[in-house]
């Protein structure tokens, strides 16, 4: 039977043609960790340290931009709201939080330590002579001194349920560099380096907590070792057809399977097909048995992780909506 018949109405999924010999699939994959999800409200309270408040608005900004089929993953408040441009916090207003209705609360520090040191010289020209308008004629090459800036925060965040119970807890050391010299006008600016460190560990934070969206193009397998020469020809025009109709492509994989039940080429591509299509319990079976034949190969390997991680993504969704009927 062919494959077409298995993926029917697919050409409504089919959303032009994949580069290259690829295959196009697409997938809700799974936050890092779990327990998030059973939070669909968070709010953000007390940030401490230098780099408190820079890090709260770019985890902020982070997880709002978490968004699974046009919805938000989480509704997001702050304890405190912004006073006119100065944000402030109050330390003590997690209880104001909760009374507000969030599930869940925020709260961290990020601490920033900073140092410059000697980076060396930099060559450039300097001009020693000038005209009577101004004008430079004659220059030399001279070794100006330069400085490194060093900046490192030290990030840590919590996020506690309204039950009292520690749903994630992250901190790390992150640091960054920018070398300047002495013929520059402009030295770089800490608070410019510090936004970009907590840019960094927000959006790490992001995908801990809430999944996100992938549309990936997936190489197929292109090995025809073991098939016949007719079964060769097919499978270079099921190859190109990669590139203009997936659909056909699929169909044309599942037609050699018959002449080829031990090929992991074969298997690994209409596995991934029925990947692509949502199929993940078939698809799954298709790997397994490539793997079967072929213990070590690689990509049979990655694609049941992604389907793990989309089944895994599922019980997440489901934890979220048991929360929104609380």
């Amino acid at each position: 039977m062919r494959l077409a018949l298995m993926i029917g109405a697919s050409a409504l999924l089919c959303a032009g043609a994949a580069q290259a010999e690829t295959i196009p699939v697409a997938g809700i994959y799974a936050a890092g960790t779990d327990a998030p999800s059973r939070a669909r409200s968070i709010a953000i309270a007390g940030f401490a340290g230098r780099g408190g408040e820079r890090l709260a608005f770019a985890i902020d900004t982070a997880l709002r931009g978490a968004v699974i089929e046009g919805r938000p993953w989480f509704d997001l408040t702050f304890a405190e709201p912004p006073r006119g441009s100065t944000y402030t916090y109050d330390r003590d207003a997690d209880p104001a939080a909760y009374r507000g209705g969030a599930d869940a609360v925020m709260r961290g520090i990020a601490e920033v330590e900073w140092r410059d040191t000697d980076s060396g010289t930099k060559e450039v020209e300097e001009c020693v002579t000038k005209d009577d308008r101004g004008t430079c004629t004659a220059k030399k090459k001279v070794n100006v001194p330069c400085r490194a800036r060093n900046v490192t925060l030290r990030p840590e965040l919590r996020l506690v349920s309204r039950e009292g119970e520690l749903l994630y807890a992250k901190g790390d050391v992150v640091t960054t560099s920018r070398r300047f010299c002495k013929d520059e006008e402009v030295t770089p600016s800490v608070d410019s380096m510090v936004e970009e460190l907590a840019r960094g560990f927000a959006s790490a934070v992001r995908r801990d907590l809430a999944p996100e969206f992938r549309d990936e193009d997936i190489r197929v397998l292109e090995s025809r070792d073991g098939m016949s020469k007719p079964d060769q020809a097919a499978f270079r025009t099921a190859l190109r057809l990669t590139k203009t109709d997936v659909s056909e492509a699929c169909a044309a994989f599942g037609d050699l399977r018959a002449n080829n039940p031990g090929s992991v080429t074969i298997l690994f591509n209409i596995g991934l097909c029925l990947e692509r299509l949502g199929a993940l319990e078939e698809a799954t079976q298709l790997y397994d048995e490539a793997l079967a034949i072929s213990p070590r190969k690689a990509e049979p390997r990655e694609g049941l992780a992604r389907i793990a991680s989309r089944l895994r993504a599922e019980t997440q969704r489901q934890l979220q909506e048991s929360a929104l009927s609380r």
